[in-house]
């Protein structure tokens, strides 16, 4: 597909989510404000604000744990502001919450990181976060088949599926990585992708990068470290979703917590820019499965979508930040460079 009929595809989706979100607003919208405005607890919702802060320092601590295995050390506060801005991409566009990697792998090498020790890094740290992710997806699918929710017994299947083919996929590369095999080098190489000039231009990076790579993978206690890490803020995630439910006065038990992070994980799969509509759908869906009327679901839905703002926003503020520096920078104006002061005769 090329990029003008994917832009086309995302923009129709947009509309059509739009509008979905149109009709949801106009059936549920005015209770459901309601229900927020009256339940509302600023102390709660602090509490919740407290804990996204820990949640996004946690996994730019990991992503440094990463980088100083291949001796890079860039401050914890660039990174997260570097996290943030991939994190906020990634909210936009529809890429399975990938899409902002490369974005975060650049702007770490605008500090000295070198390109192969940036793409390794973000590689491996969004591998992990996969990996500590998707046991919890296994048992919030379980929780909610027994909870009356059938109809997540194929998705639970795919679930375990996915979840095993990444382990195969994982360990056949890392042993090909401490073997020096190589992995996307190879396969260019196979199939003769070499052979076209920018492709051939980049051979060096991707052979770098899979040595920066196969140099983390042999450490195996900062990985573990990483994954445990990873372990930890899948809990914090748990927790942020219960104090966010809460403070609007919302189903907050540990059933209604899963089924909320599992409906929104579901909606950010489909090709539909920052979700609009198919979230709030989503949350609609799954809170009446659990016996909730729509107006509850919606108000879930809102309060979801207010998690993804506070997500999103410290990256729009340094982005917004980068370009109103980068254009200042540009519209100065540029020192006149001395007359030369030669001999002339």
């Amino acid at each position: 597909m090329t990029k003008r009929s994917s832009a086309f595809v995302l923009g129709v989706n947009l509309v059509l989510g739009s509008l979905l979100l149109i009709w949801i607003v106009r059936l549920a919208g005015a209770p459901a404000s309601r229900h927020l405005a009256t339940a509302a607890s600023f102390q709660t919702l602090a509490g919740f604000l407290a804990v996204v802060a820990i949640t996004i320092v946690s996994l730019t601590g990991r992503w440094r744990l990463l980088l100083s295995g291949l001796g890079a050390s860039p401050s914890l506060l660039r990174l997260v502001a570097y996290r943030s801005a991939g994190q906020t991409l990634a909210a936009l566009v529809p890429s399975a919450r990938i899409g902002g990697d490369p974005l975060r792998a650049w702007l770490v090498t605008r500090v000295g990181v070198s390109p192969p020790d940036a793409i390794s890094s973000v590689a491996v740290d969004r591998v992990l976060e996969i990996g500590a992710a998707a046991p919890f997806s296994i048992v919030f699918a379980v929780v909610l088949i027994q909870h009356g929710i059938p109809e997540l017994r194929s998705a639970l299947l795919t679930v375990i599926v996915a979840t095993a083919a990444l382990a195969l996929a994982a360990v056949s590369t890392s042993r090909r990585l401490r073997k020096g095999k190589g992995l996307v080098t190879s396969f260019v190489r196979r199939t003769r992708l070499d052979a076209l000039q920018a492709v051939a231009k980049q051979m060096d990076v991707l052979g770098k990068s899979e040595t920066a790579a196969a140099k983390l993978v042999a450490e195996h206690r900062r990985l573990e470290l990483a994954f445990a890490a990873g372990l930890g803020t899948n809990v914090l995630v748990m927790l942020e979703y219960g104090l966010l439910l809460s403070a609007f006065g919302l189903p907050a038990d540990v059933v209604s917590i899963v089924a909320s992070i599992f409906a929104s994980a579901a909606a950010h799969q489909l090709p539909v820019p920052a979700g609009v509509g198919v979230l709030e759908a989503g949350q609609i869906w799954i809170f009446g499965m659990l016996g909730h009327p729509p107006e509850v679901g919606l108000a879930a839905g809102f309060a979801v979508r207010l998690r993804e703002i506070v997500w999103a926003l410290p990256g729009l503020v340094y982005l917004a930040g980068r370009w109103i520096s980068d254009a200042r920078a540009k519209s100065l104006p540029t020192p006149a460079r001395p007359a030369a002061t030669g001999d002339r005769t």
